[in-house]
């Protein structure tokens, strides 16, 4: 450059974009000669000579010829001429050049860009410059030559595009007097004929990507793309691209189904899959409020919680601090940047500093405290104070978002237990709150002891009759929040506790409500006494709560004499969870020794899934405890002519407990019993074990995907380093419901021990689970289940027969995860991986998001569900014509 003059600097095309024609394509498959080949042609060359790394391309055109889409074809030939395929887009809505303007209009402008040259062919430019012209683009026109064609064809193409180009400027003027909206983009055109919805349906449910019909991505018809986007979102078999296309269409839903599916499967693609969600979210439009089963912004939101990262923490940030963006997003912003705080431990001081200033505002995101309660260095000791003060104001907005505040103030300091003793004594809060308050005075140790003694003086009744249903769980979760050493005053109110009697004629339910106190109270009087007065007489029901609150008394000393002969009698209870907790303490006292191994081989020959599983867990996990001296050893221990022993004799794992395992890998389980399975997998090759490495390599061709995972996760560490456990050939059985379909939502009524409960299936976006529910309604299955877990304050489960969550119906159900909430009182498929479902659904008792996404989502509940315990039972079962 020379001294003293200045040269015009003249930035890049931010934008190109190539109109859609007729075409053919060649003998090898890509664009024959012709007219489309001239713009595509031209195209690339202003985007190498004109654009930057960044210009966008856009392939604008969705009519369908006999060898595909226009917008396809195109893209497929930039690509073929060099041009990467991230800046590619495929506009495939467009039908006529004034939808390749409105529609290629809106593509760039949700990406923020608002120039960019139109390339087309000679004769068409001027009609395509004046529809263009009537978008809010600053365009320029860039003419592909016209190939050879005859005088009289060439006036006649003159002629008529001089016509239309009028016809096309007085239709537009026209719209613009009448101000009328533009159409959405849902319902851009008829579809293609001949696409199946049901064909996508079974794909999705066999786990077929390939099988998903070729026309379902490029269909006019909205509802057909979002089907197939939604299909490929809960395959996930490794391929992004039908995802990242997705993730660039113009349907809101599509694009949601796009970024949803790409958070899914984030592990090992985190870097990429952030990038392409980052660059769609800057895309979308902030304001425009939400509506719809699904939204893109929430879904990319989340998304970029799940996969986490660098770039993932900053830009959820930014979005947060956008205060006029719908409130739906910063939402989803916030329990995004939740999912990175439960990930990585904490928060960066300026994530933390933003989530405060978003729940102070005028407007406030009380979802902003989510995050601070989801790890303990949220907010540290700068931010605590603001913390303390922000969740304090967020006490006097009831709602369900009020639950994070009562979490947040757990984190506060001690500074916040008079709050949180108010929160629990207070029936002004719900169940779920009160319950999240105990756990965060026990959380907030000797700063939180006095005050929740306090609070727990005023909620203890003087009497079982005063005893509120609901109070139960928030009852329980206090006495387990009590610390070891007890305060004089909370001492006195677990002996209240542990003394309330039952009235005159108590149903079992009522004992086993007064059973699960009084023996939670005791456990924490009794100080490791396992053999005391006060857990003797705490059980007035069937016996459970007093054997298990007898197992924790005895899991806080050394289980040897006469404690390992209480603790072996235990193992032989009648009550299965009592066997399955007596199994788990042989994990954490190895003094046990040797008395151990009949226990372990007695469970795995049980036959009960829960059982098996949990003690082959116990071996998987210390395989040690149940190997035995070598026969060898023995032989020559005896043997007076054989050399002494050595500091490290041979050992063998102990021949009851081999027999019982080997019996145990040839039962036939049922392909729902997942965990079973997967256990007996585990212990199979924690010791060499012939029959484990064959089940193990006939489990890598299992049919369920977390079977197949484990699988090659055992085999790897058992020497295998190149296993991989790829999805069979073959296609597995289909889900009879996708030929008996749920038509409408439909509600079940349980009678149960807690009173009527109402749980209503929706088929709108689980249909498959959602017909399964109700058919095994139907049939009786639920009548007589009891509930085999509760938290309080987060959920309700049931739906295991055999009452202790490892059990099904005997078939599985595959993942049908949608990019929805969970909301309070929402009924979701109980997983232990993924496809795993069978029968056992659960009820949110609160809002937690960390659910979000993650199960199916199969309807809403209603009932007092806080008022359920653990053991009740469902009497009837009854479903609403």
């Amino acid at each position: 450059m020379k001294k003293g003059i200045d040269y015009p600097v003249i930035p890049p095309v931010r934008a190109v974009v190539v109109l859609g024609c007729g075409f053919r394509r060649a003998e090898g498959g890509g664009l024959a000669p012709g007219v489309l080949a001239r713009r595509v042609a031209a195209g690339v060359r202003v985007a190498r000579t004109r654009g930057g790394p960044a210009t966008v391309v856009v392939a604008s055109g969705g009519r369908a010829w006999p060898d595909g889409v226009e917008a396809d074809v195109m893209a497929e030939a930039l690509v073929a001429a060099g041009l990467p395929a991230e800046v590619v887009v495929r506009e495939r809505c467009s039908l006529s050049t004034r939808d390749n303007a409105h529609y290629a209009a809106a593509a760039l402008l949700r990406r923020g860009i608002d120039s960019a040259v139109v390339v087309t062919s000679d004769w068409h430019l001027p009609r395509a410059l004046v529809a263009f012209g009537r978008t809010p683009l600053a365009v320029e026109g860039v003419a592909a030559p016209s190939g050879p064609a005859p005088p009289g064809r060439r006036a006649w193409r003159w002629g008529r595009e001089r016509l239309l180009a009028l016809t096309t400027l007085l239709a537009l003027s026209a719209c613009s007097r009448a101000s009328a909206p533009p159409a959405p983009l849902a319902d851009a055109g008829a579809g293609v004929q001949g696409v199946d919805l049901g064909a996508i349906a079974r794909a999705e449910d066999a786990r077929r990507s390939k099988a998903i019909p070729v026309d379902a991505e490029r269909s006019h018809d909205p509802v057909v793309r979002r089907r197939a986007a939604r299909a490929f979102a809960r395959v996930l078999e490794g391929d992004d691209a039908p995802l990242l296309r997705a993730l660039d269409d113009e349907d809101d839903a599509v694009a949601a189904w796009g970024g949803y599916g790409l958070g899914e499967g984030c592990r090992g693609h985190e870097d990429a899959h952030v990038r392409a969600l980052a660059a769609r979210l800057a895309s979308l439009e902030a304001t425009r409020s939400v509506s719809g089963d699904v939204d893109a912004r929430v879904a990319v939101l989340r998304a970029l919680g799940r996969c986490g990262g660098d770039l993932a923490e900053p830009t959820l940030r930014a979005w947060l601090r956008r205060a006029t963006a719908a409130p739906e997003t910063l939402e989803a912003a916030a329990y995004a940047l939740g999912e990175v705080a439960a990930r990585r431990g904490s928060l960066s001081l300026e994530s933390s500093g933003a989530l405060l200033e978003a729940a102070s505002r005028a407007a406030p995101v009380d979802a902003a405290l989510y995050p601070l309660g989801r790890t303990e260095s949220a907010a540290g000791d700068e931010l605590a104070p603001r913390l303390l003060a922000t969740a304090r104001a967020a006490l006097a907005r009831p709602g369900p978002l009020r639950f994070f505040a009562v979490r947040a103030l757990g984190r506060a300091g001690a500074d916040a237990a008079e709050e949180l003793a108010h929160v629990l004594s207070s029936r002004d809060y719900s169940p779920p709150e009160r319950a999240e308050a105990a756990r965060a005075l026990g959380r907030l140790r000797k700063e939180g002891q006095a005050s929740l003694a306090d609070a727990l003086s005023s909620v203890v009744p003087d009497r079982a009759e005063a005893l509120r249903a609901d109070d139960v769980g928030v009852l329980r979760v206090a006495v387990e929040a009590a610390p070891d050493e007890l305060p004089r005053k909370l001492e006195t109110s677990l002996w209240a506790l542990a003394r309330l009697e039952p009235g005159p004629g108590a149903t079992p339910a009522t004992a086993r409500r007064l059973s699960q106190l009084r023996c939670a109270a005791a456990a924490k009087l009794a100080r490791g006494g396992w053999d005391s007065d006060v857990l003797r007489g705490c059980d007035v029901g069937d016996g459970e709560a007093g054997e298990r609150a007898r197992l924790a008394s005895l899991d806080r000393g050394e289980l040897t004499r006469a404690r390992r002969a209480a603790w072996l009698d235990l193992t032989r209870s009648p009550h299965r969870r009592v066997r399955e907790a007596a199994l788990e303490l042989i994990e954490k006292h190895a003094e046990v020794g040797a008395a151990a191994l009949p226990v372990l081989a007695a469970a795995l020959a049980s036959g009960e899934p829960g059982v098996v599983a949990t003690a082959a867990d116990v071996v998987h996990a210390h395989p040690e405890r149940v190997l035995v001296l070598a026969a060898s050893e023995r032989r020559a221990a005896l043997d007076p002519e054989a050399p002494p022993p050595t500091a490290s004799p041979a050992r063998e794992l102990d021949p009851a407990v081999a027999r019982a395992l080997r019996a145990a890998l040839a039962h036939p389980w049922g392909p729902d019993l997942v965990e079973t399975r997967i256990a007996l997998l585990d212990a199979a090759l924690a010791r060499p074990l012939d029959e484990g490495r064959a089940y193990a390599r006939a489990a890598c061709e299992d049919a369920n995907a977390t079977v197949r995972s484990r699988a090659a996760k055992a085999l790897a560490a058992a020497g295998d380093k190149g296993a991989t456990c790829r999805p069979p050939e073959a296609q597995g059985k289909l889900a009879p419901e996708l030929d008996a379909p749920l038509t409408r939502a439909t509600r079940v009524v349980l009678e149960t021990d807690a009173g009527p409960l109402g749980l209503r299936f929706d088929p709108g976006l689980a249909p498959v689970a959602a017909a399964r529910f109700v058919a095994l309604a139907r049939s009786g299955f639920y009548t007589g289940v009891v509930v085999h877990r509760v938290v309080p304050g987060f959920v309700v489960q049931l739906g295991d027969r055999g009452g202790d969550g490892y059990g099904g119906s005997g078939d599985s159900l595959r993942c049908e995860t949608s990019p929805v909430p969970f909301e309070p009182l929402d009924v979701g498929v109980a997983l232990a991986g993924r496809d795993t479902g069978s029968s056992q659904i659960f009820v949110t008792l609160a809002r937690h998001p960390h659910l979000d996404g993650e199960y199916a989502w199969v309807g809403r509940a209603d009932g007092d569900w806080n008022a359920v315990v653990e053991g009740d039972e469902v009497k009837t079962v009854r479903v609403e014509p």
